[in-house]
């Protein structure tokens, strides 16, 4: 199966950046072989990330000592492709990750075991559809076709966006398309509708050739990021969740009270200029402990996982991503320490 469907879109293009992230991963794994020839260093946690905007803070709690000051032994791994992060994490290679729902699932039904130990982030907008300026409300998608690319998170989002106004999927034809090659010809006047992300949502928006009408702001804890853990790096290193939840929610606090010390460190890890990267944070938002928590219960809408554990896992399942019906969401979490870390921290 292609990790490509239904996976976290990245804002990072193929460019000499690229490679220097590559570099730079592998001079961290590394320094890990060197500290681990070491008996007197314990085995490190290795944590592992794709280039999306959301998980930048790790890079500041690198390079600010955050994972030292909070005793934890951690080995972090940066993976420009998507492919190549997940590979490694259910391969074993990484203990830690950050991945979407239908990432998640993926793995769990291919046979890996691991938990969600919280949920860092979610889309707030850096999803959209977008039409044409004279298309003015989504009940005028019916009888159109629309620019999608099947089987992914963008294909969930457009589904969603017609359920809401109640039009039938087969009242729209999609036009398998790449979220980047889609506003192109949306921007072309080749089509009227359109998936895509940040930034070409905001590029399709500011050629005045499209606009956004039905987005993740809709539909918000659609499209999260989970922090998720192996079960067997839990059982190597039981405290390292609690550790590693406190290194985090620290980097949240120390980015917040330093702002424009850290977004230099994070967009060059990202590969873009600050701008660039200040108007990618406008799309998306990072959970606080207690909000994590609430959307880690049981309940109705997007905003509890759950809910979007079961949505992703139906429209995965029709999509024939999935083989099977994952389990049930309650037995894929451990929000011990995340609850444990809430109760002492106002975070």
């Amino acid at each position: 199966m292609s990790y490509r469907q239904f996976s976290r879109r990245s804002f990072l293009r193929f460019s000499s950046l690229a490679v220097a992230s590559v570099l730079a991963s592998t001079s961290c794994r590394q320094q890990a072989v060197e500290d681990r020839g070491n008996s007197s260093v314990s085995q490190p946690l290795r944590l592992g990330f794709n280039l999306w905007a959301g998980f930048m803070p790790w890079q500041v709690a690198k390079k600010k000592n955050i994972f030292q000051s909070n005793g934890l032994n951690a080995e972090l791994v940066w993976f420009p492709v998507l492919s190549d992060q997940l590979t490694a994490f259910n391969s074993g290679k990484v203990d830690v990750a950050g991945m979407t729902m239908g990432d998640f699932l993926t793995a769990i039904v291919n046979g890996v075991k691991a938990k969600v130990i919280s949920v860092t982030d979610i889309s707030l907008g850096a999803d959209a559809i977008l039409v044409a300026p004279t298309v003015n409300s989504i009940q005028e998608l019916a009888g159109k076709k629309a620019s999608v690319e099947i089987g992914t998170v963008g294909h969930l989002l457009f589904l969603k966006a017609l359920e809401q106004a109640k039009i039938p999927e087969n009242k729209v034809e999609i036009v398998n398309q790449a979220a980047d090659a889609a506003v192109s010809a949306l921007i072309a006047g080749k089509t009227e509708i359109a998936y895509s992300y940040e930034p070409f949502v905001s590029q399709a928006v500011t050629s005045g050739k499209g606009k956004i009408i039905f987005s993740s702001k809709d539909v918000p804890g659609l499209v999260p990021d989970l922090l998720v853990i192996r079960e067997d790096a839990i059982a190597r290193q039981p405290e390292a969740i609690a550790k590693l939840l406190k290194v985090w929610y620290s980097t949240l606090e120390y980015r917040r009270a330093n702002i424009n010390e850290v977004l230099p460190i994070e967009a060059k890890q990202a590969g873009i200029s600050v701008q660039e990267y200040q108007n990618l944070l406008k799309g998306f938002k990072w959970l606080t402990s207690q909000e994590a928590i609430a959307s880690l219960q049981p309940g109705e809408t997007t905003q509890s996982m759950f809910n979007t554990a079961q949505v992703a896992a139906k429209f995965m399942l029709e999509q024939k991503l999935l083989t099977q019906e994952p389990p049930p969401f309650a037995q894929l979490i451990d929000d011990r320490a995340l609850k444990q870390y809430s109760s002492t921290s106002s975070t």
